[in-house]
Protein backbone atom coordinates (compact mmCIF):
# COMPACT_ATOMS: atom_id res chain seq x y z
CA UNK A 1 0.00 0.00 0.00
CA UNK A 2 1.17 3.60 -0.65
CA UNK A 3 -0.03 6.26 0.42
CA UNK A 4 -0.50 9.76 -1.33
CA UNK A 5 1.35 12.30 -1.18
CA UNK A 6 -0.50 14.34 0.79
CA UNK A 7 -1.01 11.58 3.01
CA UNK A 8 2.35 10.64 3.10
CA UNK A 9 2.91 14.51 4.36
CA UNK A 10 0.16 14.10 6.99
CA UNK A 11 1.34 10.73 8.82
CA UNK A 12 5.15 12.51 9.21
CA UNK A 13 3.15 15.26 10.86
CA UNK A 14 1.59 12.87 13.36
CA UNK A 15 3.35 13.01 16.74
CA UNK A 16 4.09 9.68 18.29
CA UNK A 17 1.09 8.45 20.28
CA UNK A 18 -1.35 5.99 22.20
CA UNK A 19 -4.63 6.78 20.01
CA UNK A 20 -4.94 8.49 17.17
CA UNK A 21 -8.55 9.21 15.68
CA UNK A 22 -8.64 9.14 11.72
CA UNK A 23 -11.57 11.19 10.45
CA UNK A 24 -12.68 11.03 7.76
CA UNK A 25 -10.72 7.61 6.86
CA UNK A 26 -12.31 6.77 3.98
CA UNK A 27 -10.49 3.70 2.64
CA UNK A 28 -8.51 3.55 5.95
CA UNK A 29 -5.07 3.86 4.43
CA UNK A 30 -3.75 6.38 7.26
CA UNK A 31 -5.46 4.11 9.91
CA UNK A 32 -2.99 1.43 8.61
CA UNK A 33 -0.43 3.14 8.46
CA UNK A 34 -0.10 4.80 11.46
CA UNK A 35 0.24 1.42 12.75
CA UNK A 36 2.40 0.27 10.43
CA UNK A 37 5.14 2.78 11.10
CA UNK A 38 4.22 3.15 14.86
CA UNK A 39 3.10 6.18 15.28
CA UNK A 40 0.28 5.18 17.35
CA UNK A 41 -0.22 2.33 19.56
CA UNK A 42 -3.94 2.61 18.32
CA UNK A 43 -6.20 4.22 15.93
CA UNK A 44 -10.05 4.71 15.36
CA UNK A 45 -11.29 5.28 11.94
CA UNK A 46 -14.42 7.13 11.64
CA UNK A 47 -16.74 7.93 8.85
CA UNK A 48 -19.87 9.31 8.77
CA UNK A 49 -20.89 7.18 5.68
CA UNK A 50 -21.00 3.32 5.43
CA UNK A 51 -19.94 2.31 2.26
CA UNK A 52 -16.30 4.06 3.48
CA UNK A 53 -16.19 2.32 6.46
CA UNK A 54 -16.92 -0.79 5.09
CA UNK A 55 -14.17 -0.40 2.43
CA UNK A 56 -11.66 0.82 5.64
CA UNK A 57 -12.98 -2.11 7.87
CA UNK A 58 -12.38 -5.20 5.03
CA UNK A 59 -8.74 -3.42 4.75
CA UNK A 60 -8.11 -3.51 8.22
CA UNK A 61 -8.89 -7.14 8.35
CA UNK A 62 -6.54 -7.61 5.07
CA UNK A 63 -3.67 -6.50 7.30
CA UNK A 64 -4.80 -8.06 9.67
CA UNK A 65 -4.89 -5.22 12.60
CA UNK A 66 -8.22 -5.55 13.66
CA UNK A 67 -6.56 -5.52 17.29
CA UNK A 68 -5.43 -2.27 16.50
CA UNK A 69 -7.59 -0.52 14.27
CA UNK A 70 -11.72 -0.02 15.66
CA UNK A 71 -14.00 1.13 12.92
CA UNK A 72 -16.80 3.45 14.02
CA UNK A 73 -19.71 5.06 11.92
CA UNK A 74 -20.64 8.44 13.49
CA UNK A 75 -20.37 12.29 13.07
CA UNK A 76 -16.00 12.77 13.48
CA UNK A 77 -15.38 13.10 17.02
CA UNK A 78 -18.35 13.00 18.86
CA UNK A 79 -18.29 8.82 18.23
CA UNK A 80 -15.35 9.29 20.65
CA UNK A 81 -15.17 8.90 24.28
CA UNK A 82 -13.83 11.45 26.87
CA UNK A 83 -9.95 9.96 27.53
CA UNK A 84 -9.65 8.07 24.96
CA UNK A 85 -8.17 9.63 21.80
CA UNK A 86 -4.40 12.01 21.80
CA UNK A 87 -4.53 13.05 18.85
CA UNK A 88 -7.31 13.67 16.03
CA UNK A 89 -6.14 13.68 12.13
CA UNK A 90 -9.08 15.61 9.96
CA UNK A 91 -8.16 16.01 6.51
CA UNK A 92 -9.71 16.82 2.92
CA UNK A 93 -12.59 18.73 3.99
CA UNK A 94 -13.65 22.55 4.24
CA UNK A 95 -12.32 24.41 7.67
CA UNK A 96 -16.31 24.63 8.73
CA UNK A 97 -16.95 21.45 9.15
CA UNK A 98 -13.46 20.63 10.68
CA UNK A 99 -14.48 23.21 13.74
CA UNK A 100 -17.88 21.28 13.87
CA UNK A 101 -15.97 17.70 14.18
CA UNK A 102 -13.69 19.56 16.71
CA UNK A 103 -16.56 21.32 18.60
CA UNK A 104 -19.16 18.28 18.94
CA UNK A 105 -16.37 15.81 20.73
CA UNK A 106 -16.36 15.40 24.01
CA UNK A 107 -13.55 17.46 24.87
CA UNK A 108 -11.04 19.16 22.85
CA UNK A 109 -7.45 17.37 22.82
CA UNK A 110 -4.29 18.18 23.55
CA UNK A 111 -3.56 18.01 19.18
CA UNK A 112 -4.74 17.90 16.03
CA UNK A 113 -3.32 17.32 12.53
CA UNK A 114 -5.20 19.62 9.86
CA UNK A 115 -5.50 19.54 6.18
CA UNK A 116 -8.39 21.88 5.21
CA UNK A 117 -9.72 22.55 1.76
CA UNK A 118 -10.96 25.97 2.63
CA UNK A 119 -12.32 28.40 5.67
CA UNK A 120 -8.48 28.15 6.89
CA UNK A 121 -8.68 31.95 8.13
CA UNK A 122 -11.81 31.25 10.23
CA UNK A 123 -10.43 27.45 11.32
CA UNK A 124 -7.20 29.01 12.34
CA UNK A 125 -8.31 32.00 14.09
CA UNK A 126 -10.99 29.84 16.11
CA UNK A 127 -8.33 27.22 17.40
CA UNK A 128 -6.28 30.32 18.45
CA UNK A 129 -9.39 31.47 19.97
CA UNK A 130 -9.64 27.92 21.90
CA UNK A 131 -6.06 28.48 23.37
CA UNK A 132 -4.07 26.14 20.62
CA UNK A 133 -0.64 27.03 18.70
CA UNK A 134 -0.37 26.24 15.14
CA UNK A 135 3.10 24.89 15.25
CA UNK A 136 4.20 23.28 11.71
CA UNK A 137 2.38 23.89 8.83
CA UNK A 138 3.59 22.05 5.01
CA UNK A 139 2.53 22.51 1.58
CA UNK A 140 2.72 20.22 -1.07
CA UNK A 141 1.33 19.69 -4.84
CA UNK A 142 -0.36 16.87 -5.91
CA UNK A 143 -0.97 16.99 -9.48
CA UNK A 144 -2.31 20.04 -9.73
CA UNK A 145 -3.83 20.29 -6.73
CA UNK A 146 -2.32 22.39 -3.83
CA UNK A 147 -2.59 21.20 -0.04
CA UNK A 148 -1.34 22.06 3.32
CA UNK A 149 -1.49 20.43 6.45
CA UNK A 150 -1.22 21.76 9.96
CA UNK A 151 0.18 20.51 13.09
CA UNK A 152 -2.02 22.33 15.95
CA UNK A 153 -1.24 21.66 20.09
CA UNK A 154 -2.94 23.17 22.91
CA UNK A 155 -1.21 25.67 25.29
CA UNK A 156 1.52 26.45 22.86
CA UNK A 157 2.23 29.80 21.67
CA UNK A 158 3.09 30.17 18.18
CA UNK A 159 3.06 33.13 15.73
CA UNK A 160 -0.25 33.76 15.13
CA UNK A 161 -1.02 34.86 18.64
CA UNK A 162 0.27 38.01 16.99
CA UNK A 163 -0.63 37.62 14.18
CA UNK A 164 -3.30 40.71 12.74
CA UNK A 165 -6.56 39.65 12.54
CA UNK A 166 -6.65 41.10 8.98
CA UNK A 167 -3.79 39.69 7.93
CA UNK A 168 -3.78 37.41 4.52
CA UNK A 169 -1.23 35.14 6.10
CA UNK A 170 -4.20 33.86 8.41
CA UNK A 171 -5.60 32.31 4.60
CA UNK A 172 -1.90 31.84 3.15
CA UNK A 173 0.36 30.50 6.10
CA UNK A 174 2.35 32.52 8.27
CA UNK A 175 5.01 29.37 8.86
CA UNK A 176 4.77 29.04 5.24
CA UNK A 177 5.22 32.72 4.49
CA UNK A 178 8.81 32.46 6.74
CA UNK A 179 9.86 29.38 5.06
CA UNK A 180 8.96 30.52 1.38
CA UNK A 181 9.40 27.13 -0.50
CA UNK A 182 9.23 26.80 -4.13
CA UNK A 183 5.60 24.94 -3.84
CA UNK A 184 4.19 27.53 -1.48
CA UNK A 185 5.59 30.93 -3.53
CA UNK A 186 4.07 29.16 -6.68
CA UNK A 187 0.76 28.82 -5.00
CA UNK A 188 0.86 32.81 -4.31
CA UNK A 189 1.91 33.87 -7.67
CA UNK A 190 -0.56 31.82 -9.32
CA UNK A 191 -3.19 33.51 -6.70
CA UNK A 192 -2.06 36.89 -7.50
CA UNK A 193 -2.21 36.25 -11.09
CA UNK A 194 -6.02 34.84 -11.04
CA UNK A 195 -6.82 38.52 -8.47
CA UNK A 196 -5.52 40.09 -11.29
CA UNK A 197 -7.58 38.88 -13.94
CA UNK A 198 -10.91 38.76 -11.73
CA UNK A 199 -9.94 42.64 -11.10
CA UNK A 200 -9.68 43.78 -14.92
CA UNK A 201 -12.58 42.32 -15.70
CA UNK A 202 -14.60 43.35 -13.19
CA UNK A 203 -13.50 47.29 -13.56
CA UNK A 204 -14.83 46.46 -17.07
CA UNK A 205 -17.99 45.52 -16.46
CA UNK A 206 -19.15 46.47 -12.61
CA UNK A 207 -20.32 49.47 -11.37
CA UNK A 208 -19.05 47.96 -7.78
CA UNK A 209 -15.95 49.38 -6.22
CA UNK A 210 -16.19 47.93 -2.70
CA UNK A 211 -15.22 44.02 -4.40
CA UNK A 212 -12.75 45.66 -6.63
CA UNK A 213 -11.30 47.72 -3.91
CA UNK A 214 -11.29 44.27 -1.34
CA UNK A 215 -9.68 41.88 -4.03
CA UNK A 216 -6.71 45.02 -4.89
CA UNK A 217 -6.11 45.18 -0.82
CA UNK A 218 -5.45 41.50 -0.88
CA UNK A 219 -3.31 41.45 -4.01
CA UNK A 220 -1.61 44.21 -2.31
CA UNK A 221 -0.94 42.05 0.53
CA UNK A 222 0.10 38.84 -1.42
CA UNK A 223 2.56 40.70 -3.45
CA UNK A 224 4.05 42.65 0.05
CA UNK A 225 4.38 38.57 1.59
CA UNK A 226 6.81 37.25 -1.05
CA UNK A 227 10.29 37.72 -0.29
Amino acid sequence: MALSKRLEQVLHMIPRCRTVADVGTDHGYLAVACIETEVAQRVIAIDVNQGPLESANGFVKERKLEQSIECRLGDGLGATKQGEVDCAVICGMGGELMQHIITVGPELLETYVLQPQSHRRELKQFLVDQGYGIVQEECLLEGNQYYDMWLVQRGVISVYDELPKESVLWEYGALLQREQSEVWKQHIQRRIKTLQSIVQHMRNTTKSNDVVETMEQELQALQGILQ
